[in-house]
């Protein structure tokens, strides 16, 4: 077998004017079965006059455990190390060497670690053997680049000078940065290739390879309990939702169990797993009833980023691809809240990589545009009150994301817990809350709540002798931004607490602009008021962060105003 291990070095020096600079010459290394720390050397030298403030080294270094939420294996260590000083400016002189001893994954080398930070000089040398073959990308790199070899060994430099510092909103594809990736790879005993998508998802099959296998009993009590199923989307959900029910979510990375899941037979005897076990036992339950489905791997999260043209270890999370037919379906198997046949915001509208028999290959994660999947409606049914304050009883419906919002928030949650996540979904000051329930609509890639409301909005009108001004709108629209059109309806039915004549009262209005769409209805008789609004966004995707918020309030602003009614 080749020698996969290798060696990476860093030299570096900082120099610091003052005390807010130190993070930038912190280091952590990330300890596990795969890599060492094989030194580790720092010099604090004072910038003025050239002594030597303090040295450290390997030993000198702190250590925790990395552990996120719901794990329980793993071997992940983090050495980490911050300079600390009393007087500036300083120069920290930093040496570390790391042993891997695979070379599944190299580390991107960015020029610029930290934002707000100049670079003098900076440089990336790889020296690699030609029998293992290395791939590499470059973005946005301007410097030098050298590349020269003997019979045994690939050599490449790269060199850049004087990069002006980058602001905390400079975006990745804004930085320069150089990804390597080796051609043929190996770790823990699985060799293969990863110059092809093809290639690289052969690996992962190999190590997903008869990890399926279940016990004969468990295989007929699957069959059991679809029997009564009429069709695969029936068994899907039946599936699922034992799934949900009975197995729960942890997070393994001990040595290879980073990629690799456990065993089928072992998810179904300790009632747990990762994201990996827990869709390869899925795979396995759906594979006794005569469904197939297909690993996948994703990159999880708000990065939708996904480089097709360089294969390499993008992923931090697996998901199930089901083929049914000619269709096609995704299971999300780490959650206990979702409906079968739908992502949720996590992993929707992105491209994968889906683990066949035949290799790797590419295909895209639903993206969910359809505005049913973002849709909230709110029905008030509101009574005046002489003193400016309105009795008010409603009903919140939220489909799609603003519904998964709700559930994962509400998830195990006390009922009490539900007042505070009403208020967030509504944020609207004076409003005291009577009585309070949630319901939740689960149903084949459907997922809505229903809160239904009562009580008193202080202050809601301003009263005077003679006029009442009734505000149009009594709260203002949060948008939800992870699909991208949805639906917001509000219809607010106000009895008049007596008899009033209208003086002025806003026009209807429609809108109809680039990113959304506004209908705006006002009806009057002699005892109510009934206003009807209607929004439509077209696109929150495309949108920055700043244009989102430029949005919203573009949205409430229009939907301001009163209506002024005189006192008979």
């Amino acid at each position: 077998m080749e020698d996969y291990s290798y060696e990476l070095e860093i030299n570096q020096v900082t120099t610091i004017y003052d005390s807010k600079g130190l993070s930038h010459a912190s280091q952590h290394f990330i300890i596990d079965q795969f890599t060492s720390l094989d030194n580790f050397e720092v010099k604090v030298v004072n910038s003025n006059n050239g002594k030597t403030i303090k040295k450290y080294k390997t030993k000198d270094l702190e250590k925790r455990a990395l552990i996120d939420n719901g794990s329980i294996y793993q071997d992940l260590e983090v050495m980490y190390f911050t300079p600390e000083a009393s007087s500036f400016p300083i120069k920290v002189e930093m040496t570390a060497r790391i042993k891997k001893s695979g070379n599944f994954y190299f580390p991107s080398w960015n020029p610029q670690n930290f934002h707000h930070q100049k670079v003098e000089q900076a440089s990336l040398e790889v020296n690699y053997p030609k029998a293992l073959g290395i791939r590499y990308k470059t973005q946005l790199f301007e410097g030098d680049f050298n590349e020269s070899s003997d019979t045994e060994t690939q050599t490449l430099l790269w060199t850049t000078h004087n990069h002006p510092p980058s602001t905390t909103d400079a975006k990745d594809t804004e930085l320069t940065k150089i990804k390597l990736a080796p051609v043929k790879f190996g770790i823990d005993g699985f060799e293969a290739s990863m110059d092809t998508w093809e290639n690289f998802g052969l690996w992962f099959y190999q190590l997903n390879k008869e990890r399926t296998n279940l016990p004969e009993e468990f295989k007929q009590e699957v069959k059991l309990m679809v029997k009564d199923a009429g069709s695969d989307i029936e068994k899907i959900q039946i599936l699922y939702k034992y799934l949900q029910n009975n197995y729960r979510y942890v997070s393994i990375q001990l040595g290879i169990g980073g990629w690799r899941p456990m065993e089928s037979a072992e998810v179904l005897s300790k009632k747990y797993g990762d994201c990996k076990g827990l869709t390869l036992f899925m795979k396995a339950m759906l594979s006794e009833v005569g469904i197939s489905a297909d690993y996948t791997l994703v990159n999880a999260g708000k990065d939708t980023s996904f480089d097709e043209d360089f294969p390499s270890n993008q992923f931090n999370h697996a998901i199930l691809r089901i083929n049914s037919g000619k269709n096609r379906y995704w299971l999300e198997c780490t959650s206990n809240h979702l409906p079968a046949g739908f992502l949720g915001a996590f992993t929707k509208n992105r491209k994968v990589l889906v683990i066949t028999p035949e290799g790797g290959k590419i295909d895209h994660t639903p993206s969910y545009s359809d505005p049913v999947f973002n849709t909230t409606k709110i029905i008030t049914s509101i009574i005046l009150m002489e003193d400016g304050n309105a009795k008010i009883e409603g009903s919140l419906l939220q489909q799609g994301f603003p519904a998964e919002t709700v559930i994962m928030k509400t998830f195990d949650k006390k009922e009490k817990e539900i007042n505070t996540i009403f208020n967030e979904q509504i944020g609207v000051n004076g409003l005291l809350i009577n009585e309070l329930s949630l319901d939740k609509i689960i149903n084949w890639k459907e997922i809505a709540t229903e809160i239904n409301f009562s009580g008193v909005v202080l202050r809601y009108f301003r009263n005077t002798n003679k006029r009442v001004f009734i505000p149009m709108s009594w709260f203002n629209w949060k948008i939800n931004m992870e699909a991208p059109t949805g639906n917001y309806v509000e219809e607010i039915s106000i009895k008049k607490h007596r008899a009033l004549d209208v003086e002025s009262i806003p026009k209807n209005i429609t809108i109809n602009k680039e990113k959304f769409d506004i209908n705006l209805e006002i009806a009057i008789d002699e005892e109510n008021i009934l206003i009807k609004k209607y929004i439509k966004v077209k696109d929150t995707i495309s949108l920055s962060s700043e244009e989102q918020k430029a949005l919203l309030i573009a949205i409430n602003e229009t939907l301001k105003g009163e209506l002024i009614l005189t006192k008979q």
